[in-house]
């Protein structure tokens, strides 16, 4: 098997062509065990290895290329990846960085729907210099295991403990406190939309996609239920879908609360910025 057959069998199987040789090669990188450089010095070399024609056939069944490699970058971090999470993408980074630059010295911080636990991993990371910590919320078991798994792997799991909740119920019972930035990535897409998604959206869980209607329930839960742990000049940071800022300025705003947004590297609507009565707009 040549790099040139696996791209043309990821292409026929519905891979964007623009993708389908960059995914060939962290194939043939990661399951082969050829380096990229080697690769692209000799590209008609042979890759004759079990484990990447095993690879192959299960991204041609569009299973997601970071399932399949079993660990994706996110800010910057190794993440390990699998069916039990949401993979990291890169707008979710854009909350991320928010987050780590509004997060004072020794501040503290909520990371709420957490999945793989990137978004607290990279608050860790981006704020090593000021001490951060802070908790991460998960509603499924495995999948806090996992981000447990990848927070400990990272050096984290001091900083950022991960505690299993609905972010539905009342945080009092299991939080004290106030905190100077929360952050969550909520599932948000609309059963509507479900529909019309990529194939490898259906290996993603789709608990972390979808509330199963208007994808806005969990968004308005967390704004109401955690707007009383949220320090007196704090920020909520919540991503939501690219239609609904509209709307989940709405939502903050019955609760008293001034809302603005960020884009993603798409120029869309993509992330809420919160905050209590009239001291809102961004801070620098």
């Amino acid at each position: 098997m040549l790099l040139s057959d696996i791209t043309r069998r990821l292409v026929s199987s519905g891979v964007d062509s623009s993708d389908a040789r960059g995914e060939a090669l962290l194939l043939a990188e990661r399951f082969a065990g050829v380096p990229r450089a080697s690769l692209l010095a000799d590209p008609g070399r042979l890759l004759d290895s079990p484990a990447l024609a095993e690879a192959v056939e299960r991204r041609c069944a569009r299973e997601p290329l970071q399932y399949i490699l079993g660990e994706w970058e996110f800010c910057g971090l190794p993440i390990r990846v699998d069916p039990r999470c949401l993979i990291p993408r890169p707008d979710t980074e854009i909350l991320a960085e928010r987050a780590a630059a509004l997060l004072p010295p020794d501040g503290r911080f909520l990371d709420l729907c957490t999945g793989s636990g990137c978004v607290a991993a990279a608050l860790c990371a981006l704020t090593a210099d000021r001490r951060t910590s802070g908790y991460a919320v998960e509603l499924d078991p495995d999948t806090a295991d996992l981000a447990r798994e990848n927070l400990a792997a990272l050096g984290f799991a001091d900083r950022c403990p991960v505690l299993t909740a609905d972010v539905r119920d009342d945080p009092a019972a299991l939080l004290r406190g106030k905190y100077d930035v929360i952050a969550a990535n909520p599932p948000y897409v609309t059963a509507a939309e479900m529909d019309a998604l990529a194939p490898e959206l259906a290996f993603e869980p789709r608990g972390a996609l979808t509330d199963g209607g208007d994808g806005l329930s969990l968004i308005a839960a967390i704004v109401r239920g955690y707007k009383p742990l949220l320090a007196e000049d704090g920020t909520m940071l919540i991503e939501h879908g690219w239609q609904q800022a509209d709307a989940v300025r709405k939502i903050a705003e019955a609760e008293g609360m001034t809302c603005a947004s960020l884009k993603d590297y798409g120029g869309n609507d993509r992330v809420a910025e919160m905050r209590r009565g009239t001291n809102g707009g961004i801070k620098n």
